[in-house]
């Protein structure tokens, strides 16, 4: 029975000071009663503000501009505010993207429960917190969460609580807006699960959307790309996996890889054993004739030094009045030699971002010692961090909350030369322009007066890049500095990354819970597990060859889009 009927569906945005923008073009599908179909594609192919029209969330300046969404036999597109709540229970319900933005911060998980509740009026109110503790069981949470506000969960808890009010309205439709975005691959492989099941025993139909072709085609039955607000390609995932039949489809299908083969290769990054060579598709190599001689200069400064991470521990003060203690690092040990790039791998909660902001003096440690040549961090002063900040440097993981909105690249790229070598005036917007180049940006002037919204994921992450390199630091802590970019884009920035690691000599701690990328740039690794080093050594023999048994449930939680799970030699 056809439960979702879409036909020549079009949404736009139109803004009162720039020109329409047609988001979603002449979209036509059907969906089947129990069917779990995927919509993937890359950050702006229109695939969140499809989910969001066929669930009719759209916000101002988006509108429907034409064409039908039947549900059940009713076109919803034309439906008022009153009809539509009537509609949602027991109709449709969508899951946000961000479990910590889709929660209110400052009022607890039961809170939201109960607001449903009151406004639907489906649920008695004797019988309200037994149905809360009930739905909160079916995403695997213990009934205790209801006393929790939003802050207090993490990343994978947060998404559950989200799925869980969706269900709370028992709609015979869900949609998914990229429910595991963010998410390390434990919980996002335990979340997915949680999916499937609930797909599976509630027996509603599902729309999953995602940028991770990876994950959809292991979860789906079906799936639906989308690319510059069309539907390309809607086919089994079978036949989307092995006989794709667009150009899109295929590219994306070209990016993944198991981390596990000797031979590990994406557009721009080839490693063979534990050799790895860069594709030049970062735009790096042709900068580095031109502007090389500026970023290895450093008459005056010190030869590259070691970090040596010694006994290195960290415990927090309890959360709760009655908790015990958290200990986020405990006697971590390490050395990042000059040239070296090492991957610090582990899910959410495991110390890596803790041990990051050690290193640059943010945080102080309970134990050990850290120290950069003559300086140790462990002590130092807040008057002599200037130093050390010219010589560690760090790239973020969020490109879009890392620069100042109303700053253009050449302001953001001029503070860090002002604030940490002699040049002015000209010399620094030369060194502004030879930053762009290297990265990749070019034409360099134009992209020096664009501001951060009018850049994409990619680009903004490259000035962010751009903004480390500019005071010639000896080491990069790139704290996952691709899991929020598309596929296509994500090649393009590690191996950038890894170009300047072999051209200029500059170390890299690359933080990742992602052991594809940390095998496409890293010599070494280090796998944590909450706070404890549990494996270390050359990055390609852990990853084919791993002796702890957390190592291998990270390998094995992977998706695997062919479906034929593969046994994790030890």
């Amino acid at each position: 029975m056809t439960l979702l009927n879409v036909r020549d569906l079009s949404i736009v945005y139109e803004p009162s000071d720039s020109a329409p923008v047609q988001a979603v073009s002449d979209v036509s599908f059907d969906l089947e009663a129990g069917e779990f179909v995927g919509l993937v594609g890359e950050s702006g192919s229109g695939k969140s503000t499809l989910g969001f029209g066929l669930t009719r969330l759209l916000k101002s300046p988006a509108r429907i501009n034409r064409g039908e969404i039947v549900f059940d036999g009713t076109d919803i597109a034309r439906l008022g505010r009153e009809q539509l709540r009537e509609q949602r229970r027991g109709g449709f319900a969508m899951v946000l993207q961000s479990g910590m933005n889709a929660l209110n911060p400052v009022r607890t998980v039961r809170d939201h429960f109960f607001d449903i509740f009151a406004a639907h009026k489906h649920v008695a109110k004797r019988r309200r917190e037994a149905r809360a503790a009930e739905l909160v069981g079916k995403v695997e949470l213990p009934a205790s969460v209801l006393d929790r506000y939003p802050g207090e969960l993490s990343g994978g808890m947060r998404q559950r609580v989200s799925i869980a009010l969706a269900l709370s309205l028992e709609p015979r439709l869900m949609v998914f807006d990229e429910p595991t975005t963010a998410l390390d691959v434990l919980v996002q492989h335990a979340v997915m699960n949680t999916i499937r099941q609930l797909q599976a025993t509630e027996k509603f139909t599902a729309i999953l959307i995602s940028h991770d072709l990876g994950i959809v085609l292991e979860a789906t039955q079906r799936v639906l790309v989308m690319h510059n607000a069309r539907i390309v390609e809607d086919a089994s995932a079978h036949d989307i996996l092995n006989a794709p039949s667009d150009e899109y489809t295929r590219m994306l299908l070209s990016h993944y890889a198991d981390p596990r083969a000797e031979v590990v290769s994406v557009p721009g990054l080839t490693v063979r054993g534990a050799a790895i060579s860069t594709g030049g598709a970062t735009g790096a190599n042709e900068a580095a004739g031109t502007a090389g001689t500026a970023v290895a200069a450093r008459e005056g400064r010190a030869a590259r030094e070691a970090i040596v991470v010694s006994g290195l521990s960290k415990t927090y003060p309890p959360p709760r009045r009655g908790e015990q203690s958290v200990r986020a690092v405990d006697n971590v040990s390490f050395t990042l030699e000059p040239g070296q790039s090492m991957a610090l791998v582990g899910a959410s909660g495991s110390g890596k971002s803790t041990i990051a902001k050690m290193i640059t003096g943010v945080e102080r440690p309970t134990a050990g010692t850290i120290t950069f040549g003559d300086t140790h961090v462990e002590s130092i002063k807040r008057r002599d961090l200037k130093s050390l900040h010219r010589e560690v440097q760090m790239v973020f993981q969020d490109p879009y909350s890392a620069l100042n909105p109303v700053h253009t690249v050449e302001y953001t790229l001029s503070r860090p030369i002002a604030n940490f070598s002699s040049l002015r005036g000209r010399a620094a917007r030369q060194r502004v322009l030879e930053l762009l180049e290297i990265v990749g940006l070019t034409p360099v002037e134009q992209f020096a007066a664009k501001l951060p919204h009018q850049l994409s994921g990619g680009q903004r992450q490259r000035v962010v890049i751009a903004r480390a390199l500019a005071c010639d630091p000896q080491v990069l802590i790139a704290d996952e500095p691709a899991s929020m970019l598309d596929v296509s884009l994500r090649a393009g920035v590690l191996a950038l990354l890894d170009d300047l690691r072999l051209r200029w000599g500059v170390s890299m701690l690359y933080i990742t819970h992602d052991l594809l990328s940390a095998r496409l740039v890293t010599d070494q690794i280090m796998v944590l597990n909450k706070g404890t080093v549990v494996e270390e050594g050359d990055t390609a023999h852990v990853l084919q060859h791993p002796q702890d048994d957390y190592t291998v449930q990270l390998l094995d939680a992977i998706p695997n889009p062919s479906g034929d799970r593969r046994e994790t030699p030890r």
